[in-house]
């Protein structure tokens, strides 16, 4: 990225120099004030938005309305750490993030996590919706308030949200059915293990699961494809003993793909000796998740590049609320590949902020 001081030095002048040029503060000779501009324009430069906003003195207050996480949940650990990592860079210049956050399970929590929140009088809200009933009791209270809003990592459509920032979660399901038929053969079925059973609520896991199937149909493959689901893994016996009762009959099953982060847990219940035999597609890069794939026990992760998706959120709510830069709809994060080859190469910046949280 292109710095002030990258401009200074092409231009034989000081930072200072640039910086009044770039704030039309004057005190520039003309022909040095139209030869910096020559070189911002030829480096397409934007000014640092969010450093800016110091010199306008303006005091913004930021809600996140996010899932908690833990051992057995701990996706949400990283667009928590994207979101730590904006507010470090807007803390000091007049933007306080306050973060809230809800069990995913319970839309009670949902609802009553955001009274709290408004009690804050927050300008803005950058919001996970996954329960639709509920989150549309919210979206009515914010529009009620004028309060502008970003959808996080979840979408859905139909609100006036300010964007949605994250995965293509139909597109995400195709890719794991690519991956998944390179590595299985013509005659194996493939199967599908669903962690959650309100898909209606948490849309993004049913678009991955259409998109998988999608792939096959589209392409004309003709594979058998099995699907169970469990609505949250609290009772893991029950859970290991349905899977493995399941791979045990139908031993054509070789490939299976879990479209979410707890493909680790998944396959911690699989039998040894079927874990050998099974190749598995699985999302996001937690660390049980790339423990995994280390082992082997996991063939392909699709990474969303959830730490990204928390940073950007922040820094494009405080760039429309200080310099009225109206985001695109949609801001769609990557769809990243990962092997056990190019793990130790991804989400630096995730783990570089991990461990504050």
């Amino acid at each position: 990225m292109t710095t002030i001081k990258d401009i200074a030095k092409e231009a034989n002048v000081s930072t200072g120099t640039v910086d009044r040029v770039l704030h039309d503060r004057g005190g520039v000779s003309q022909e040095t004030s139209d030869k910096i501009k020559g070189i911002l324009r030829k480096k397409n430069f934007k000014i640092n938005q969010i450093a800016s906003s110091l010199a306008m003195k303006k005091h913004l207050n930021l809600a996140t309305l996010i899932p908690m996480y833990d051992n057995q949940n701990v996706f949400w650990k990283s667009p928590a750490s994207g979101i730590q990592k904006a507010s470090q860079e807007v803390n000091a210049n007049g933007v306080e993030i306050t973060n809230f956050f809800f069990d995913q399970f319970d839309p009670k929590n949902y609802i009553d996590t955001f009274n709290k929140l408004l009690d804050s009088n927050p300008d803005a809200l950058i919001m996970a919706p996954i329960f639709v009933k509920e989150t549309s009791l919210i979206i009515k209270s914010l529009n009620e308030r004028d309060i502008p809003f970003i959808f996080l990592n979840i979408n859905q459509k139909g609100y006036n949200n300010l964007c949605y920032i994250g995965q293509k979660s139909f597109e995400g399901g195709s890719l794991a059915g690519q991956l998944l038929n390179l590595c299985t053969t013509q005659d194996d079925e493939l199967l599908i293990v669903q962690t959650r059973k309100n898909l209606d609520d948490y849309r993004s896991f049913s678009q991955r699961g259409k998109g998988f199937i999608d792939y096959f149909n589209k392409n004309n493959i003709k594979k058998s494809i099995h699907q169970i689901q469990f609505d949250g893994l609290k009772n893991e016996s029950n859970v290991g003993k349905k899977i493995n009762s399941l791979l045990k009959s139908n031993k054509k099953i070789k490939g299976i793909v879990v479209p979410s982060s707890r493909t680790s847990n998944i396959i911690e219940l699989i039998h040894p000796d079927i874990q050998a035999i099974i190749k598995v597609v699985g999302f996001d890069t937690t660390p049980k998740n790339i423990s995994a794939l280390k082992k082997g026990q996991i063939t392909f992760l699709i990474s969303q590049k959830s730490f990204n998706q928390g940073y950007k959120s922040i820094i494009t709510m405080v760039n429309y609320l200080i310099h009225k830069v109206k985001p695109d709809p949609e801001i769609p994060t990557p769809l990243e590949i990962v092997t056990k080859e190019n793990v130790e190469f991804i989400e630096y910046d995730m783990r570089r902020y991990d461990s504050g949280l």
